[in-house]
């Protein structure tokens, strides 16, 4: 399969928007991705997520079967997991170091508890939880894969607004994912699948429904559309004369309406408009955007290792303005470096690395991308490849 690089270059985007809310927000570094009221790198995380999840696993599953895409499902899974430990580990390690005002986590009494809070999921620093969620909303795919084979599309978009609608109007203590935090409650998972799960049908019927074409198409309506929202966000919400319903209607946690249509219109249009530029420009022109997003998921826990350990061995907070442009720098260019050396080295899954060694020291070749062995990459997390 030909890879969609407006795609990556979107998922760019998204890790740039996060590195920027991270390491300089509110400067001038960071206004190009947070001039829209109400949207971030994460909730364009979440949507391309299960975009991908539904486009590349379709394909999978069509070819080789519903237990063949639930294995590789499952291997992604524990890949996630293993992801967000590593930056619970680090944050446990800050904490016992004297650091844990950079988490924004609460004491632990020693390594023992912290192990336990990290295997548990419990121990994620802010800025660095966002795996949990899409380990959350990953598992939907087990009982959503074979509906969708069926055809029941329609049956998982209903049952996907329904839930977001109950979780806008009634959610349980456990619609939350929480943390040992003074403020526990994060994500409201059954209100931030209505970016994952309309995704992941969209990705799965998009060759059928020639979505790419359609958006080709229709471009400049999208873009008006998103204009259109971002005035009516910026100048009667944001800073007009509805301010005082911004916590109802634009709330995180809870993900409020204004944040799910935010993102669902400035995601198809950012993706249009890259369609369009790379028609007409050579893909290098937006390569370090591209890598990063091929690359997300890597890129997502450099920068959220990176929260923990620029401001404790690089440069101490507070930063002034010159700081933050060069340590976002810094970051962003970590990623784009990790993305490259993978691409030279031909690692194309990081759990592959030991036997893409061994090939290399015996002088064969690894296993062709496509095949049974090796299967097509999968752009996800931040969908999401790892």
């Amino acid at each position: 399969m030909t890879r969609d690089l407006a795609i990556d270059a979107t998922r760019g985007v998204a890790i740039w928007s996060m590195i920027t809310a991270h390491f300089a927000l509110g400067m001038r570094i960071a206004e190009p991705t947070h001039s829209f009221p109400y949207v971030d790198g994460m909730s364009a995380f979440v949507l391309l997520s299960g975009f991908v999840l539904g486009l590349v696993y379709q394909r999978w599953i069509e070819r080789h079967g519903l237990w063949f895409g639930y294995q590789r499902l499952t291997k992604r899974i524990v890949v996630l997991y293993v992801c967000q430990l590593t930056i619970a580990l680090v944050a446990v390690a800050a904490a016992m170091a004297g650091h844990r005002w950079l988490t924004l986590l609460l004491p632990i009494d020693g390594w023992g508890e912290g192990l336990r809070l990290a295997l548990s999921m419990n121990y994620l620093p802010s800025g660095g939880n966002i795996l949990l969620l899409y380990m959350v909303l990953m598992a939907s795919a087990y009982v959503v894969f074979p509906l969708l084979m069926r055809g029941w599309w329609v049956a998982v978009l209903c049952a996907s607004i329904a839930l977001y609608v109950l979780s806008q109007i009634h959610s349980p203590d456990w619609f939350f994912l929480t943390q040992s935090m003074a403020s526990p409650r994060t994500e409201n998972w059954a209100a931030w699948q209505i970016m994952f799960v309309p995704a992941l049908v969209i990705g799965w019927n998009w060759r059928r429904w020639q979505g790419a074409r359609f958006i080709d198409r229709y471009l400049p309506a999208f873009v008006l559309v998103t204009v259109g929202v971002w005035l009516v966000f910026h100048y009667v919400i944001d800073t007009g004369p509805l301010a005082d319903l911004e916590p109802l209607v634009a709330d995180k946690v809870s993900f409020a309406p204004a944040r799910a249509l935010g993102a669902w219109v400035v995601v198809p249009a950012v993706y249009g408009v890259f369609r369009a530029l790379l028609r007409v420009w050579h893909h290098d022109w937006l390569r370090p955007l591209v890598m990063t997003g091929a690359r997300s998921l890597d890129s997502y826990v450099i920068q959220a290792i990176a929260l923990i350990i620029v401001p404790i061995h690089v440069a101490h907070r507070p930063w002034d303005e010159t700081t933050s442009i060069a340590v976002t720098l810094l970051v962003f260019g970590a990623c784009w470096a990790w993305a490259e050396l993978r691409r030279a080295a031909e690692i194309d899954k990081l759990h592959r690395l030991p036997a893409i060694a061994y090939d290399a020291t015996r002088g064969r070749a690894a296993p062709v991308e496509g095949t049974i062995e090796a299967p097509e990459r999968e752009p996800v997390a931040g969908g999401v490849p790892g």
